[in-house]
């Protein structure tokens, strides 16, 4: 058994990523498995697991670790059980919370406990339910997404100044193939907001306008505000077409209910230093290839020296500036240093080694 010795839970885990350009570059928000999704913390089942085993993945955002654990589930209406959490992200700060032997809570879906996950709250409150008028609860300060917002981890990225207002856009069906495409579009996720029953997207932009936002991507059942439009998000890549019914339109995720809303804020980066993102080798890759100091590209952000040298998603890079990469954390800081240079970039495409020269940007002010 390995014992971390610093760990504690943070709430929204994400996957690790390395953002290979450390101004105006964004870490693409993904979650890892045992992050807690809007499924699980609205129908999920809370209680209390006592961690029995921790391990390692290999992962880390912004130098924390993101870990497994093995736990013994005792839920109040039945027998206790084990259940694995593949991966969630935690911080330094709370060294004991998940050593084996510590208590935590958690939320798990009744029925399916293998899909389990680290409750952030400690105890998810239920919501709210309509009053007998129908119209919806009304939140603590009167907009519900600001009641509800959470605030992203935002890595390595420089983002610009904010225009008085966001723009507003429906989502596509496909969430991810959108936050996809923002990224690439040179836009960093700085924080989203789940709500039920606040079909007004205004309230949504009100947010946005609050928190800096410069683009605001509204999802679920809407009504266009008085005098606006609400248009599909403009360069989406999903093949999901709107669909509309009594001047509403309907896109909804996976997650949503047919009363759920999410919103999700984003800002506008600089130009990146090299503007792409990459994780470490996984276990597989590391044994494929026989070696730990890579790393493999996940995303390439449009029209950034990364793109324009070719490098595509997929690639494994090995070296930069003939220098290795044993440790993925150092690489943002080592293409930070070399900002404004022409650089080598040594990967492998398909198990074929490739060269590439770089031409990378310099660091905005």
């Amino acid at each position: 058994m390995r014992s971390l010795r610093s760990i504690a839970y943070r709430a929204r885990p994400l996957a690790f990523v390395v953002c290979l350009a450390l101004v105006g570059c964004s870490a693409l928000m993904t979650k890892v498995g045992g992050g807690m999704t809007p499924e699980l913390r609205r129908n999920g089942v809370a209680a209390r697991a006592q961690v029995l085993e921790i391990w390692d993945t290999g992962w880390t955002i912004n130098d924390d670790p993101v870990i497994g654990m093995r736990v013994r589930v005792q839920p109040s209406d039945r027998p206790p059980f084990e259940a694995r959490i593949e991966k969630t992200t935690v911080s330094r700060i709370a060294v004991a919370q998940f050593q084996p032997g510590a208590v935590i809570p958690v939320r798990f879906d009744p029925k399916d406990p293998t899909a389990i996950a680290v409750d952030p709250d400690g105890a998810v409150a239920e919501q709210d339910d309509d009053d007998e008028s129908g119209e919806t609860a009304a939140s603590a300060t009167g907009n519900p997404y600001r009641d509800h917002f959470e605030q992203a981890q935002v890595v390595g990225a420089s983002v610009l100044p904010p225009p008085p207002s966001p723009e507003l856009y429906l989502g596509t069906a496909d969430e991810a193939a959108d936050t996809q495409t923002l990224f690439e579009n040179h836009y960093t996720l700085i924080g989203s907001a789940s709500v039920h029953r606040a079909s007004d997207p205004q309230q949504a932009l009100d947010q946005g306008k609050e928190i800096g936002a410069a683009l605001v991507v509204v999802y679920g059942h809407f009504a266009p505000p008085a005098g606006m439009t609400l248009p599909v998000l403009p360069f989406a890549r999903s093949s999901a077409t709107p669909s509309a019914a009594a001047g509403a339109a309907r896109f909804f995720t996976g997650s949503l209910g047919p009363d759920d809303q999410f919103a999700s804020y984003w800002a506008r980066t600089r130009p990146p230093v090299l503007g792409m993102v990459s994780r470490p080798l996984d276990a597989r890759e590391q044994e494929r290839l026989h070696r730990h100091d890579a790393i493999v590209v996940e995303s390439v952000m449009n029209g950034s020296p990364a793109a324009a040298a070719g490098i595509v998603a997929g690639d494994v890079v090995v070296a930069i500036d003939g220098r290795s990469l044993p440790d993925p954390r150092a690489v943002p800081g080592m293409v930070n240093a070399l900002a404004g240079k022409k650089v080598a970039i040594e990967l492998l495409r398909n198990g074929s080694p490739l060269s590439m020269t770089v031409q990378l940007n310099p660091t905005s002010p």
